[in-house]
C-alpha cells in the first residue's frame, strides 16, 4: 500500500512540474517586470531535491528519506508561495498589501490555467506525500 501511494505521489509531483514549467514560461515572457530568477532557482531546487529523495523513498522503502523529502519540499512551498505573490504584484502594481486568500482565490481562478493545475496538482502531491509518510510509520 505504502508502495502505491509512493508512486501516485511521484506520478503527482512530476505532473506539477510540468505544469509549473508551463506556468513560468509563460509568466517569463509576459513579466513586465522580470521574473524573480533567486525565488524561482530556490523554489526549483528544493523542489526538484524533494522529489530526488522521494524517488529514494520509493525504491528503498527507508522512512527517514520520505520524511526528509516532505521537510524539503515543504521548504520549497514557501519560495513558491512567495512566487505567487510576486506573479500577483507583477500583473497588479497597482495593489497594496495583499492577504493569502487573495492569491489564493487568484490563483484557483483559472485565469492562467498551469499556475492553477500547478498549485492544485503540487498541493495534491505535497498533502500524499503526508500522507504517505504517516501510513509508513504507522504501519512500521
Amino acid at each position: 500500500m505504502v508502495t502505491v501511494l509512493a508512486i501516485v505521489t511521484a506520478v503527482l509531483l512530476f505532473a506539477a512540474v510540468g505544469f509549473g514549467t508551463a506556468s513560468l514560461r509563460r509568466w517569463w515572457i509576459r513579466a513586465p517586470r522580470g521574473v524573480p530568477v533567486p525565488r524561482v532557482v530556490a523554489h526549483i531546487s528544493l523542489q526538484l531535491a524533494a522529489i530526488g529523495l522521494w524517488i529514494g523513498f520509493t525504491a528503498t522503502g527507508r522512512l527517514w528519506i520520505g520524511w526528509l523529502a516532505f521537510a524539503v519540499v515543504t521548504v520549497g512551498q514557501v519560495f513558491g508561495d512567495l512566487l505567487m505573490l510576486a506573479s500577483h504584484r507583477s500583473r497588479h502594481p497597482e495593489a497594496g498589501r495583499i492577504r493569502y486568500g487573495t492569491l489564493a482565490a487568484d490563483v484557483l481562478g483559472f485565469s492562467r490555467p498551469a499556475a492553477a493545475l500547478h498549485a492544485i496538482v503540487g498541493a495534491l502531491g505535497f498533502f500524499l506525500m503526508l500522507v504517505t509518510c504517516i501510513v509508513a510509520a504507522a504501519i512500521g
